[in-house]
């Protein structure tokens, strides 16, 4: 047995072990976490209480009630989102394909986050963590949302003293199986990055140390709550009123655009100080990321932000799924990192490179002389003989 087989079955064991003694306990505490209105506790304040949103927060006085008929009016305006973002991912890009295309599965993903409209409608009562932490960015301050998110899972623990048994165990397993593989073919927010990353101009190619910002980001995940809790400066999640841009767009908007409306439009009629600057301050984020992502890449956030990102990135060598680069195939063509949304030639061997890689298969899809390769197992890739290719073309792919 190889070095990377035991390593990967002990964590594996360590994993499973960490999530079904936090199932009986961390359960029960996430819901209460990850509250809104008095549906899922009563009497407990919403989740969104705890962001940044820089107005009052009415929705603490929602109450579902069900058996009543559906409200058709969510059901109409996210059906029509979940259509929009269904034609975008499958109209004018070419698929990827793993038994299954890669844009069915990132938008399935989206839908099921979203199964909180089933609440929302009044047609049955999903609470927000019906299913448990997803394994991607899912910002629980969505009125839709299912399930909670692991970052803001693990920022509940540190600033509640608690050991983050749930979140770690989570992405422990994540990263053991998949890697980074979740971030192309599950993550919500990596859909949307991808979409943003076909009219991306990509005039600019920041260095790869930059890539080691999201590590920075992950270790403040962990401390940055942690003096909150030990000082008592509890109730902000600071990564999620931040620089989350996933919370921001699968979260905040649709609260400002819906149930925090009214205390929007008065932020603005009443003149409220604080509350424009918040406001203001989430406005720059939205559009600080949208030029990013026009200037760099689609996945800007992924390459440089993402501490779930960094942490999958740790699991790089000896995920379950990986990626893997055959040099004796390889031509030097320059093709696959210009294919590559996250700007990543895996010949390279170094650490920052190959945590970039989110196994999205445009590489494996697209090298003219095989020199990627799937790889399932904890194995080295099988030695193949290498096609024969005439002519290589430099053309990148959409």
């Amino acid at each position: 047995m190889t070095r990377a087989a035991l390593l990967g079955l002990l964590l594996l064991a360590g994993g499973i072990g960490l999530y079904l003694v936090a199932a009986e306990t961390d359960l029960d505490w996430l819901r209460g976490t990850n509250t809104y209105g008095n549906f899922d506790l009563e009497s407990e304040r919403a989740f969104v209480s705890y962001l940044w949103i820089g107005t009052p927060d009415t929705a603490v006085e929602r109450i579902y009630r069900f058996g009543r008929g559906i409200h058709w009016t969510p059901v109409i305006a996210l059906g029509a989102v979940f259509l929009v973002f269904f034609l975008l991912q499958r109209i004018g890009s070419p698929d990827v394909k793993l038994g299954i295309s890669r844009w069915l599965v990132a938008w399935s993903a989206f839908v099921v986050a979203r199964f909180g409209l089933l609440r929302v409608s009044g047609a049955a009562p999903v609470s927000r963590c019906t299913y448990g932490i997803f394994p991607f960015l899912n910002c629980q301050a969505c009125e839709m949302a299912s399930g909670g998110c692991p970052i803001g899972a693990l920022q509940h623990s540190m600033m509640d003293l608690r050991f983050p048994m749930l979140a770690l165990s989570v992405l422990l397993l994540t990263g053991l199986a998949l890697g980074r593989w979740i971030c192309a073919w599950l993550c919500p927010f990596g859909m949307l990055s991808d979409l943003f990353d076909r009219i991306s101009k990509r005039v600019w190619n920041p260095a790869i140390g930059w890539a080691s910002l999201k590590f920075v980001v992950l270790g403040l995940i962990f401390v940055v709550p942690l003096i909150q809790g030990l000082t008592g400066a509890t109730g902000i999640l600071p990564f999620c009123g931040t620089l989350c841009p996933s919370g921001l767009v699968f979260g905040l908007l649709p609260f400002y655009a819906t149930t925090g409306a009214a205390d929007f439009g008065a932020a603005f009629t009443a003149g409220h100080g604080a509350e424009l600057a918040v406001i203001g301050f989430h406005a720059a984020m939205l559009l600080a990321f949208v030029y990013l992502a026009i200037k760099i890449s689609g996945r800007v956030f992924c390459r440089y932000l993402c501490p779930m990102g960094a942490f999958l990135g740790l699991f790089h060598r000896i995920s379950f799924v990986r990626v893997a680069h055959v040099g004796e195939d390889c031509r030097d063509c320059g093709k696959c990192e210009r294919d590559c949304p996250m700007g990543i030639n895996l010949a390279d061997e170094s650490f920052l490179v190959q945590s970039q890689c989110v196994r999205c298969s445009r590489c494996v899809k697209f090298c003219p002389t095989g020199a990627r390769q799937w790889l399932v197992g904890w194995g080295t890739p099988p030695r193949r003989e290498p096609k024969l290719v005439t002519e290589i073309p430099i053309l990148r792919d959409a």
